[in-house]
């Protein structure tokens, strides 16, 4: 039979290589050439390496009468480079990525430059808790824009196929999806019809059944649907996985980071900076006021009676005290200034902007004033004795101008506790 007939799918990519050799161009070859041939009842990918070499008629001078052509197939080498190619790609694009959502969307990034294996795919995170929320869109690759994806979503949320996937496959396994009703409204980037089979895989934390979120990926209609396909896309979800694991971990790690900064930094019983913390806002405060911003003022608090709380009525009531100073602390100064504790019933404010004299004097009465905690029959009297330090020309270190302000507060119990004081250089004297 004339191969036209045979094989009219893949005539017009023959037909040229046969008449150059039937006009004496001289043999031809070809290397994993891509056909698209029909020989199981579909229209299949395939690759060919093959030759056309001609037939000629000895004894008829050498004529040409025909040709000879060879063909071996690849198609299984080809489709398999490429999909290792892919999980190179998307090993290498997964592993220095920091959050769970950067991976849901650089996977189908990826993925989307194979359409070949992998003509679309949707990307679906869930929330911390999985069993009170449903998966939410993060990404897809291949689909037609946003309403392509909307109608997908839409299909497979009426079909109630995704509930299903995530309940009933195992780890790492896969569901093939085909014949939802709808479907047909659903069309790929370029413009044709959304393929009609998908494997859909649920991604998994290892150590917990628990899912993290959903990975549906289109089948090729070019290609047969076998075990190696399917493994290929269980493969990929498994890479999409173990990136959502290593980068959860990294936030994990992350956060117990950020904790331990700030606990480090913060005073455990009143939630407020320490000294640590207070003298590092102080140093950058003295550098933005040498930029002109005004003075920078320290005031060292000391209560006055503490340790009469803690010996008449313990150590849990004396916590209760120092949280309490804390918040009226707090509200007694301006919102912009700095409260911290250093230790016991010693405390800071950093306040910044002083443009004069009066204006810090304000703070340290008002200061003075809402820490004087009145004795009752169970609870002796408290009350705050504070010194107070400008920065100058002389005082433009942290440490020196914290020593100058506790010199001042010492200065302030020597006349009787319970008020504040102006530092002066002839207190150090």
């Amino acid at each position: 039979m004339p191969l036209r007939l045979v094989w009219p799918e893949i005539w017009d990519e023959l037909r040229p290589l046969s008449a150059r050799v039937m006009s004496g161009g001289g043999a031809t070859w070809s290397a994993n050439k891509r056909l698209l041939v029909r020989r199981h009842g579909y229209l299949e990918e395939a690759y060919f390496t093959f030759s056309f070499s001609p037939l000629r008629e000895m004894s008829d001078g050498g004529r040409i009468a025909g040709v000879l052509s060879t063909y071996q197939e690849t198609t299984q080498e080809v489709v398999r480079s490429r999909r290792l190619a892919c999980q190179r790609e998307l090993t290498a694009a997964l592993t220095r990525l920091r959050t769970q959502r950067s991976v849901c969307i650089r996977a189908p990034s990826v993925l989307g430059d194979h359409p070949e294996d992998i003509p679309y795919s949707i990307v679906l995170l869930w929330g911390r808790y999985p069993s009170l929320s449903t998966p939410q869109l993060v990404a897809t690759s291949g689909l037609g824009g946003r309403q392509a994806t909307r109608r997908a979503l839409a299909v497979f949320d009426r079909s109630d196929v995704l509930p299903e996937v995530v309940n009933e496959t195992p780890l790492a396994g896969g569901r093939v999806v085909s014949g939802l009703p709808g479907w047909g409204s659903v069309l790929l980037a370029g413009g044709s019809s959304a393929p009609a089979t998908a494997v859909a895989v649920a991604l998994r934390n290892r150590t917990s059944a628990a899912p993290v979120g959903l990975l549906i990926v289109g089948a090729s209609d070019l290609l047969a649907l076998d075990q190696d396909y399917r493994d290929f896309v269980e493969t990929i979800a498994g890479q999409i996985s173990s990136g959502l694991m290593l980068t959860r971990a990294r936030e994990a790690e992350r956060t117990r980071a950020v904790s331990a900064r700030r606990s480090s930094l913060r005073d455990a019983l009143t939630g407020l900076p320490n000294r640590i913390s207070f003298l590092r806002n102080l140093g950058r405060a003295l550098l933005r006021s040498q930029r002109g911003s005004g003075r920078v003022a320290v005031l060292f608090i000391d209560l006055d009676g503490f340790k009469a709380v803690n010996d008449t009525l313990g150590h849990r009531a004396g916590d209760d005290l120092l949280c309490e100073v804390a918040s009226r602390l707090r509200r007694s100064v301006r919102p912009a200034d700095v409260v911290a504790r250093f230790a016991g019933d010693e405390f800071a404010v950093l306040c910044e902007e002083i443009a004069t004299m009066g204006a810090v004097e304000t703070i340290a009465s008002q200061v003075v004033e809402v820490l004087t905690l009145a004795g009752s029959h169970d609870r002796p009297t408290v009350a705050a004795s504070v010194g107070v330090a400008l920065s100058g020309p002389e005082l433009l270190d942290p440490e020196e101008l914290l020593n100058a302000s506790d010199i001042a507060m010492y200065a302030a119990k020597r006349q009787g506790r319970g008020r504040y004081l102006l530092y002066e250089e002839s207190m150090r004297s």
